[in-house]
């Protein structure tokens, strides 16, 4: 069977994590040569050594995806190792669930900090590293993909305010770049979990996530594997007219 991304050049933020991690080693796994971004060195590197371990190419880069210069070093690095990378999955962030809050404000009442530190990862980061991909495959003048990991949040409006609001404009962000860009032969798509019982989700209370079972008609919760795996079809050529869209692995939580 013909790997389904083969020749392929991929870049995953946050591949510290378990979505991010899992969805690189898929990628590698079908043939892709991937950049396993995070600002955490040994979770990005255990994941690294598992991959190329298993015959894949991969190697790591750890730096700060909220400043645009690191970012612009990331891209040039990887083009040197393996060529103009031509699929981003833009994984990085946080959850924020134990973000203070000032109860004289409510529901509402995060700090400038916590509300800021949520944007810049997820929107600054998301769009530094979209530019510089975009930048250097028009250079090359070659297509690609860009997959932003939303949330069921930024649907429905769950989790923490800065949370849902972030995540709710990664969908905004897909939608435009996929308008600007289809033109160019450039992709941009969503993913938005529902809940992932991995990764951020074990740092929660289980009081906070079980009631969510319940709610899911396919009866469980998803899995790394389950994002990755939906990553994988945005990435590959089987979705080549696909753009703008926004595909949620959920169990039925959210029906849209």
């Amino acid at each position: 069977m013909t790997a389904r991304l083969g020749g392929k050049v991929a870049l995953v933020t946050g591949a510290g994590g378990a979505i991010g991690g899992a969805t690189a080693a898929l990628f590698a796994a079908e043939g892709a040569a991937v950049v396993l971004h995070d600002v955490v060195r040994n979770a990005v590197e255990a994941h690294v050594e598992t991959i190329v371990a298993s015959g894949g190419r991969a190697v790591s880069h750890v730096c700060d995806i909220t400043h645009s210069a690191a970012v612009d070093a990331m891209f040039d690095e990887a083009t040197s190792t393996f060529g103009v990378v031509d699929v981003l999955v833009n994984s990085a962030g946080i959850s924020g669930a134990f973000d203070p809050i000032d109860a004289s404000a409510g529901p509402l009442g995060l700090d400038d900090e916590s509300w800021n530190r949520m944007l810049d990862i997820h929107l600054d980061g998301s769009f530094y590293s979209t530019r510089a991909m975009v930048r250097r495959l028009l250079a090359a003048r070659q297509p690609g993909s860009v997959i932003c990991i939303s949330s069921m949040a930024g649907t429905a409006g769950w989790g923490g305010v800065h949370y849902s609001t972030a995540k709710g404009g990664l969908l905004g962000f897909v939608r435009s770049v996929a308008r600007m860009c289809g033109g160019l032969g450039i992709r941009a798509n969503a993913v938005c979990p529902g809940v992932i019982a991995e990764g951020m989700t074990n740092e929660l209370p289980t009081t906070m996530i079980e009631p969510f079972l319940s709610m899911t008609p396919l009866g469980r919760h998803g899995t790394a594997a389950d994002v990755a795996s939906a990553c994988l079809y945005l990435a590959s050529d089987e979705s080549s007219f696909v753009t703008g869209q926004a595909l949620s692995p959920n169990g039925g939580l959210v029906i849209s």
